[in-house]
């Protein structure tokens, strides 16, 4: 139990501060509203950061800080509590489940660290369509349109010379290609005017940050953009929101959302453990927004309905989990004098020329290298060899019929891979392209994606649904969730843009709500003033 309370003087608590935090809070201090965000990470030591003047800083992954700072938690159902903390400062988090392993990140700017800075709408055309009344994918995409112009995104052409995509690497006689059907993509990376001309930028807010460099180690990374060449939020949404009066707690822990009984106090009680000092506390809000990501999303609410029971209802809470048809392998490139660290963290999709099982829907795969492989704690001739070492990964349509409960005192995700032909078909195309280029690509029949779906999905009270079209959930008004796991399917490749864009989405109804509430209530106290003079 908390050891001592408090009430926060705000309109909106907001739990996470990635893309589903970030942009669901923006709309409601656009709109005037007071926000309270709390992140159980820490600010990271970036060029950026350093810039803003913040101090308590915790280093991003390298050297040997790939020891210290890389794992955060390991979440499995075998370890006593099921979680082991590694360190409450460090920057990944790992769920071990059954069928399906995913991992997630834990930092002011939240998944923004470790994305790979692409961002595409969702590959099916009607993906909003037909859940709920009040979204759709005319909505949505005022949102996507929205979200690529505040983050500044660019289209990716041929001037900026990116290393080691398709059509820098695959010749005529080669068995891959780029990919037939190319879909729009954006990146969230800063490119020099010309390439190979990078240079240290300030921004019109003050904000230091340095320019794309495909060969600096420091640039860029999947661990982290210690240049600023990346876009993360914690410096581009955060703090801007930080300066216009919204309240940001990091290294604060949620553990506990309590539904008020009292219909004269707040509706909602969030308890929270500052990982500072180990006090623990509670903050009193009408509205509370859910965007720390899906397994972390899915804990909290779990936790709070199942073990303290301080929520209620939530029939379909943790049901229709899936992994995005994510599915990752080792490619030994190992190609003489190809350094595959270099450039930027994804280097783009490619296919084979005569397709697979069918012709007619060539199935495109991604790559990319392991940039600041150079400042990994590992003997020379290893991260030499790395160079040569990539990955390769691809999306794709599954059954999204995975759950995650509340066993026992501890998280569980259960997922039959199985299910899902989008595996096994990802497997064959594998095994096809080591056979036809040489270069052996080695996966493991279990998935493991860092875009883990679905939980709290979005549909009518009728349907197997846990919150409505504005992420309002169902049977606990005032509750909203705003992050990947209200997502009903497969998004087909990244799925950033698309939470972004939900997000914004939640963030804007409810700060429409909000100010139609206080409209009301202001000719509600104007009427009342007005009989009291009439009477007197």
């Amino acid at each position: 139990m908390p050891n001592s309370s408090a009430h926060a003087p705000c309109d909106v608590i907001v739990i996470g501060s990635g893309f589903a935090g970030g942009f669901s809070a923006e709309a409601l201090v656009n709109a005037g509203f007071n926000v309270t965000m709390l992140e159980r990470g820490p600010w990271r030591d970036t060029v950026p950061v350093r810039s803003l003047g913040i101090e308590d800083t915790a280093v991003l992954p390298r050297g040997v800080g790939m020891f210290t700072h890389a794992l955060r938690s390991f979440n499995t159902r075998y370890w006593p509590g099921g979680r082991f903390t590694w360190n409450k400062r460090g920057l990944i988090e790992i769920f071990r489940g059954q069928g399906m392993d995913t991992l997630c990140s834990s930092s002011v700017g939240g998944g923004s660290h470790i994305y790979s800075g692409v961002f595409r709408k969702p590959a099916p055309a009607d993906f909003w369509d037909n859940r709920a009344p009040g979204v759709d994918e005319q909505v949505m995409v005022r949102h996507y349109d929205s979200v690529i112009d505040k983050l500044q995104l660019i289209t990716p052409d041929a001037t900026m010379q990116i290393p080691h995509t398709a059509a820098e690497r695959m010749g005529p006689n080669d068995p891959l290609q780029g990919p037939s059907k190319p879909v729009p993509t954006w990146l969230g990376f800063l490119f020099a005017d010309e390439c190979g001309k990078h240079q240290k930028i300030t921004t019109p807010e003050g904000v230091e940050r340095w320019q794309m460099n495909y060969e600096d180690p420091h640039n860029h990374g999947v661990f982290g953009s210690p240049s600023g060449a990346k876009t993360t939020l914690d410096w581009h949404l955060v703090k801007p929101l930080m300066d216009r009066g919204m309240v940001l707690k990091d290294m604060t822990e949620v553990t506990r959302i309590a539904a008020q009984t009292d219909h004269n106090s707040s509706r909602y009680c969030v308890d929270i453990h500052d990982l500072r000092t180990g006090r623990r506390r509670s903050l009193y809000c009408n509205h509370v927004i859910l965007a720390c990501g899906t397994m972390n999303t899915l804990r909290l609410l779990l936790k709070s309905r199942d073990q303290d029971q301080s929520l209620s209802g939530m029939p379909w809470l943790g049901f229709h989990v899936g992994g995005n048809g994510d599915y990752f392998a080792l490619w030994d490139y190992n190609e003489p004098g190809r350094d595959l660290s270099t450039g930027l963290p994804f280097h783009g999709g490619f296919e084979l020329k005569e397709g697979d099982e069918n012709p007619d829907d060539p199935l495109v795969l991604g790559g990319g290298g392991w940039p600041a492989v150079e400042f990994w704690p590992l003997p020379k001739f290893i991260r030499t060899r790395l160079k040569r070492t990539g990955f390769t990964a691809c999306y794709g349509q599954e059954e999204q019929d995975g759950t995650v409960s509340w066993w026992r005192g501890k998280l569980r995700l259960t997922y039959n891979p199985d299910n899902s032909p989008i595996y096994a078909r990802i497997r064959r195309t594998w095994r096809k392209v080591s056979e036809l280029t040489g270069r052996k690509i080695y996966f493991l029949n279990k998935p493991v994606t860092v875009h883990a779906l679905g939980g709290c999905c979005v549909g009518t009270p009728d349907t197997r649904s846990v919150v409505d079209a504005y992420g309002e959930i169902h049977d606990n008004p005032g509750l909203y969730v705003a992050d990947a796991s209200v997502m009903p399917g497969s998004i087909g490749g990244p799925p950033t843009l698309a939470i972004a864009g939900w997000a914004e989405h939640v963030g804007e109804t409810l700060a429409t709500r909000l100010q139609a509430e206080r409209l009301a209530d202001d000719d509600k106290h104007k009427t009342h003033a007005k009989s009291k003079g009439d009477k007197s």
